[in-house]
């Protein structure tokens, strides 16, 4: 009872995110690696579906199918950073931001644009 009324707040103390898997035993035989390849070949496992769901799921992959992949409906997120900005870097830019990004040193990489205006940053 005592592990069942702190267990999600044991999880929450520590983070969620080191946790990947949940794994619940009643005996000793249950923690053993054939029993926990079993679980992984569980949770690998396809859900059940209903007819219906089957049918839709089946539907759903036809029109992926036929359609190329185009289109991901309303659900599609793009990003829009970094597409089209047109930036022309040097091959000594691209140089300085490799270095900087490797952390040799500590550099300033100054970017001209075509109007003149300098943006610096360290």
């Amino acid at each position: 009872m005592l592990y069942a009324s702190t267990r999600a707040s044991l999880l929450k103390s520590l983070g969620s995110t080191p946790f990947t898997d949940a794994l619940y035993a009643t005996s000793k035989s249950d923690l053993t690696p054939q029993a926990y390849a079993a679980h992984k070949k569980h949770i690998a496992a396809p859900k059940p579906l209903s007819a219906r769901e089957q049918e839709l799921a089946d539907v759903r992959a036809a029109e992926r199918e036929a359609g190329g992949g185009g289109y991901d409906g309303s659900r599609a997120r793009l990003s829009h950073v970094g597409t089209g900005v047109g930036l022309n870097w040097s091959g000594e830019v691209e140089e300085a931001v490799v270095k900087l990004g490797e952390g040799e040193g500590s550099e300033v990489i100054v970017i001209v644009s075509a109007c003149g205006v300098a943006v610096t940053g360290c």
